[in-house]
């Protein structure tokens, strides 16, 4: 991922949080409001919850899309990219992971012309 990826990325991120922040204060100024209401017009009467139960089943679901489920971390940037990785593989088990580099981990020998041509069994152990 080039410089210009990950910012966009981290643009993105940065976005969603801002936008759950948003959410979260709106429905923490329209609870005050309910309640107010609430008590100004029928303080017998206990409604305002209904209203709050609702939005806030929809501040809860914003929260875990943008910061997963918390001690989990499930739906993080790391569990997302863990994620991908075990599909990507599961997809195409002969694939390289990335950033790997075989070559500067493995020492290969240097095989005998003699024992390539050579079968390391013979026809007599065949069955």
């Amino acid at each position: 991922m080039n410089e210009d990826q990950q910012f966009e990325q981290a643009r993105r991120r940065v976005k969603e949080k801002k936008a759950f922040y948003n959410h979260l204060t709106t429905y923490l100024v329209m609870g005050g409001f309910f309640f107010t209401l609430n008590m100004l017009t029928s303080p017998g009467t206990w409604w305002f919850y209904w209203p709050m139960l609702g939005w806030g089943i929809g501040v809860a679901i914003q929260y875990f899309k943008v910061f997963g489920l918390p001690g989990s971390g499930v739906g993080s940037k790391e569990w997302e990219d863990r994620e991908l990785e075990k599909e990507m593989q599961r997809l195409n088990p002969n694939r390289r992971k990335p950033g790997l580099d075989l070559d500067s981990h493995l020492e290969l020998r240097e095989l005998d012309a003699e024992k390539q041509k050579e079968p390391s069994y013979r026809n007599d152990d065949l069955v």
